[in-house]
């Protein structure tokens, strides 16, 4: 068998090269991705900087508009919660939101007041708004007329 003599600093030059050649692009990379991230950055610090808006209403109010939003489409307590998430609310603070929902919807749910409460499948609570069952004339609680 020959004997093939390689230069170690012929080696040691080409993998510096080929270090030299991935580093270069490594870096035009991560240039355009700072270029992408100070635009970013730039959109978003006007709309960061702006008070976070609290909606005025109650979570009550909130349930109301989202089931009146839709009349006699039926909504479970979960279908309430994502479009409370999609309106910027989040109710993930409670220890239990589904509970917490499940109890505004119900106290929603009176008579006269348009808003349903009807069992689904597996006992699974469905809250609706049907003008139909809205009372025109509500009297005041306290007896006053």
């Amino acid at each position: 068998m020959a004997y093939v003599y390689i230069n170690p600093y012929k080696s040691s030059l080409l993998a510096a090269q080929q270090e030299l050649e991935q580093l270069k692009t490594e870096l035009q990379l991560v240039t355009h991705r700072i270029a992408q991230l100070e635009a970013t950055i730039k959109a978003l610090e006007p709309l960061a900087s702006e008070p976070g808006s609290v909606p005025p209403e109650g979570l009550s109010e909130l349930c109301r508009q989202i089931l009146m939003s839709q009349p006699n489409a039926a909504f479970t307590a979960s279908d309430v919660m994502r479009y409370l998430a999609g309106m910027g609310v989040d109710i993930s603070g409670y220890a239990s939101p589904l509970a917490v929902l499940h109890t505004t919807l119900g106290r929603l749910a009176k008579p006269g007041t348009g808003f349903l409460k009807t069992p689904g499948h597996e006992g699974q609570p469905f809250y609706s708004y049907d003008e139909r069952h809205r009372t025109k004339f509500r009297f005041p609680r306290f007896g006053v007329k």
